[in-house]
């Protein structure tokens, strides 16, 4: 074994400790568990499995396939939902799959714009999606709300022939069965992204696009807290065979065969009841939190939050600068449009705050509340000892006993 190979280890001792140490705050991020790690590492990653089950280019795939079917058979469990692809690298490479499967190029896709929470894959204009189809955005209202007319006005003027509904950034909650409604009025498909809602969604404490939507896609690795990937889902039987040929061969070869076992345990531990408890306190967490700011004079763009995360807007600072101020102390969590943003994304006017990680690691009121007061703290300038502060707190709260 050679000197490098002792660095690269090191290197991830450090990864590690560092992870432990600090409080996460990053929306789209969770803690995947050693279960999900541990299968994810097999020996699977030594196979091509390019394909699909019982369908594969390459022999030696019969013990995959079993994984695969389970994999795919527990997605559609916990998301009432009578077709499921595993497979997607990411969510991103979900979207392409889904584009490809409902619209045509040059299409017109209408969806959120960024600054008021979209995301990139959904249109902006440097990401494939906006080079391959034609994209317009609607925004907030003057609430920072999304507006269920203002949105059927702008479906009536642009008709597009695909709406997007789903957010990176946004802190409530979207009502999929008016959208039904308007895309049947106007003939128009939906794709709903629930990326970052996916596992409040499997636990039944938002309202499942399911039925409301063509298609839905999700990364794994969110609120689901399952370890990185994608997946596909949808109840309309017209398209199961063209979302399968828009992801493979549309958009990718073979499978990250390692990864679906890991999705699988992943899928199988949100299906319990200890997953709901969890997304329960994650609702919690970020409504106490979120009033925590209001309480300390922050502005976010809107008074409550019916999801994992919210903004707050950053006034006196750069949030950039208040990010990396965060870092240095202990707390994880990005720079972010606010919406309507005058700024540019490298300076943007706000912070987003995710309520996932802390959850994870069983953080529940006090500890949040504290969190919070630590980051008002910071930003005001009012304490210089947090770091240790937030060392003894993650103590208290291993990601991995």
């Amino acid at each position: 074994m050679n000197k490098n190979f002792y660095n690269f280890l090191d290197l991830l001792k450090i990864e590690s400790i560092k992870q432990e140490k600090k409080i996460n705050l990053i929306a789209s991020e969770n803690y995947a568990s050693l279960s999900s790690i541990i299968y994810s590492s097999s020996c699977f990653i030594n196979k091509y499995t390019e394909g699909y089950p019982f369908n594969r280019y390459y022999s030696g795939c019969k013990i995959f396939d079993i994984f695969e079917n389970k994999a795919i058979i527990e997605s559609q469990v916990l998301f009432s939902s009578f077709f499921s692809n595993v497979q997607p690298h990411s969510g991103t490479q979900a979207n392409a799959a889904a584009y490809q499967s409902l619209i045509n190029k040059d299409d017109k896709i209408l969806s959120l714009d960024l600054k008021s929470g979209g995301h990139l894959s959904h249109g902006f204009k440097k990401n494939f999606s906006g080079n391959f189809y034609n994209v317009v955005n609607y925004c907030l209202d003057k609430n920072n709300l999304l507006n269920n007319n203002n949105i059927e006005k702008v479906i009536k003027y642009e008709k597009p022939s695909l709406l997007i509904l789903g957010y990176s950034s946004y802190q409530n909650i979207v009502e999929w069965d008016f959208f039904k409604k308007i895309s049947k009025k106007n003939n128009i498909k939906i794709l709903s992204d629930i990326s970052h809602i996916s596992g409040l969604i499997c636990s039944g404490l938002i309202q499942n696009p399911i039925n409301f939507s063509d298609v839905v896609t999700t990364t794994t690795h969110k609120t689901l807290r399952g370890i990185k990937g994608g997946i596909i889902l949808s109840n309309n039987k017209k398209i199961w065979n063209k979302i399968n040929s828009g992801l493979f061969p549309g958009q990718q070869g073979g499978c990250i065969s390692n990864h679906i076992i890991g999705k699988y345990i992943s899928f199988k531990e949100a299906n319990s009841y200890e997953f709901i408890n969890y997304t329960k306190q994650i609702l919690i967490n970020s409504k106490i939190m979120l009033k925590t700011f209001l309480y300390r004079g922050y502005n976010s763009s809107s008074d409550e939050t019916l999801n994992h995360m919210f903004l707050i807007k950053i006034n006196n600072e750069c949030s950039s600068y208040i990010e990396k101020i965060l870092e240095k102390n202990g707390i994880l969590l990005n720079k972010n449009f606010f919406p309507k943003d005058s700024k540019s994304s490298k300076k943007p006017s706000a912070i987003r705050i995710g309520l996932s990680s802390c959850t994870t690691r069983k953080m529940k009121n006090l500890e949040v509340e504290l969190i919070a007061n630590y980051i008002c703290d910071l930003i005001e300038k009012k304490n210089n000892f947090i770091k240790l502060d937030i060392i003894i707190l993650c103590k208290k709260f291993p990601i991995y006993k």
